[in-house]
């Protein structure tokens, strides 16, 4: 023979002698089957004896033994907010550890039913997990009523929807409230979405919740939107409406870098006039001027844990409401600081 033969691709075989287990439980184990029952730890040294000889599902054999697509959909509103990039991101790789392949819908420009309709009702995709505030709540209540075992809500929580996840939201809030109260600020005022949108209620709660707490002035200023637009144009009702707050806490970071565009155009510094802190962090608030002091929040692992509840529902597991657990923190730049005498 002439040169060297192609090495043999590694096998489930491959992966249980590494693992010290039996090949049927690194099967259910990497395909997420609910009847894999093993440890924490003896599932990660299959995961990580599948990752050091390189092994990958066959995919499209699996598909044929379940009657499968090995798809999961996921449908955003658009790439408007780093947000949704984070997700999407944390949904790819988490979905890729399953031989899953990401199918990835908008509405930016369209109808979000005959998005769902396309990625679910026809097949396409075996789960479908929307992150999206556009579409309303009794529309996924019936398309769970006919398919319960596929629908999965991230970032948002709907009443009658079992199957969600979601972020610590009001937590988030408090985080925000507490670092301006540390400063010295008294005078708070949050810009926030639409008042019946869950996310939205979770973060007025805690900031209002917070500011009682501590003793400080709250006021609050909610907008059809959440975007760059809304936090432009709710900055200027603060303005116009003399609220005199020192600090204002943005709901979404499009709408904080609106409000430090407002602020830019009433020619007032920032943090020495007014403070701005956004809940979600991006890189991007390091080149924002001045740089965006923000609230992290695990976004990523929000797409990941999304994705672990949709192989569940695919599996026969029930749905069931998830708060990934990771603390919020503050991310300090320089568009907080004490408010002036």
């Amino acid at each position: 023979m002439t040169g060297e033969r192609e090495r043999r691709r590694p096998t489930l075989a491959d992966v249980a002698r590494m693992a010290e287990v039996d090949p049927s439980l690194v099967s259910r184990v990497l395909r997420n089957d609910m009847r894999g029952f093993a440890s924490a730890e003896t599932r990660d040294r299959i995961h990580r004896a599948a990752s050091e000889i390189g092994y990958r599902a066959n995919a499209s054999a699996r598909g044929l033994r379940s009657n499968r697509t090995m798809a999961l959909g996921l449908l955003l509103p658009g790439f408007s907010s780093p947000v949704y990039s984070a997700i999407a991101h944390g949904v790819e790789m988490r979905a890729n550890q399953f031989g899953y392949g990401l199918v990835l819908g908008t509405h930016a420009a369209g109808d979000p039913h005959e998005t769902i309709s396309e990625m679910l009702m026809r097949g396409s995709v075996d789960a479908l997990m929307v992150s999206s505030g556009h579409i309303e709540d009794d529309a996924l209540r019936r398309l769970v009523n006919q398919m319960p075992q596929s629908l999965v809500l991230v970032n948002r929580q709907v009443r009658g929807v079992a199957a969600s996840v979601v972020l610590r939201d009001a937590d988030a809030a408090a985080v925000a409230v507490r670092h301006l109260v540390d400063l010295g600020h008294r005078r708070l005022c949050a810009i926030l979405g639409p008042r019946n949108l869950d996310t939205m209620v979770r973060r007025r709660r805690g900031f209002v919740s917070e500011c009682e707490k501590l003793g400080v002035g709250a006021t609050t200023i909610e907008m059809p939107e959440r975007d760059r637009a809304a936090g432009f144009d709710a900055t200027m009702r603060v303005l116009e409406r003399r609220l005199q707050p020192t600090a204002i806490v943005a709901a979404t970071f499009p709408m904080a870098v609106g409000a430090l565009a407002a602020l830019h155009q009433r020619d007032m510094a920032v943090p020495d006039e007014l403070s701005v802190v956004s809940l979600h962090d991006d890189d991007l608030a390091n080149f924002l001027v001045p740089p965006l002091t923000t609230v992290w929040l695990p976004t990523e692992r929000l797409g990941a844990e999304a994705v672990d509840l949709a192989l569940a529902l695919i599996e026969g597991g029930r749905p069931r409401r998830v708060t990934v657990p990771d603390e919020p923190h503050i991310v300090r730049r320089h568009s907080t600081a004490a408010p002036a005498a």
